[in-house]
């Protein structure tokens, strides 16, 4: 079928036509430039993400270093304080009278123990209190012999075979007992 025309249907005049193409041309220049900033906004964009990545990259490698050298030289206070405790022994030694060699002996390694006790202790070190007759406790002591005796009660320490140690308030070594236990 062919479609009628309508006589009052008028035809758009050049002018008109001119006016819409260069209102689409418009249109396609605006839609363009957006096109072209978002584009820029998205290489910016990534452009910072690749910065922050590779910055947070560099940041855990520092702190990684930064855990390993604390951890390697952790112990280089009580290695320096150390120093003079061995320099003791070897003056201890040194110095070892040959008419009396026993007790000079003695009184150096009483007194570098002394001294290797009080670095120990500026560096966190401190003895376990235990006496004989106290109380069996497994947080604190480490049980490797028993034997039934009636002078003590029950679950007593009744010998101290080794001192036990705590490192700021945590147990690095039990003592060593024997505990009563009446059977």
């Amino acid at each position: 079928m062919e479609e009628i025309k309508d006589e009052n249907e008028q035809q758009p005049t050049s002018e008109e036509v001119e006016t819409e193409v260069v209102e689409e041309k418009d249109e396609l220049t605006i839609l363009q430039e957006q096109n072209i900033r978002l584009l820029e906004q998205m290489n910016e964009a990534k452009d910072n993400e690749l910065r922050t990545l590779a910055e947070m990259e560099n940041v855990r490698k520092r702190l990684v270093k930064e855990f390993d050298d604390k951890l390697k030289y952790s112990n280089q206070n009580l290695i320096a304080g150390l120093f003079p405790v061995m320099d003791n022994f070897e003056t201890a030694l040194d110095h070892i009278n040959p008419e009396a060699p026993v007790e000079s002996l003695k009184e150096g390694v009483e007194l570098t123990l002394k001294q290797m006790r009080e670095v120990l202790e500026k560096n966190g070190l401190e003895e376990i209190e235990l006496n004989i007759g106290d109380e069996f406790n497994p947080l604190f002591h480490e049980a490797l012999m028993v034997e039934a005796s009636d002078e003590y009660d029950n679950n007593s320490v009744l010998m101290i075979l080794q001192k036990g140690y705590k490192l700021h308030g945590r147990v690095v070594r039990p003592s060593k007992v024997k505990v009563n236990k009446k059977g």
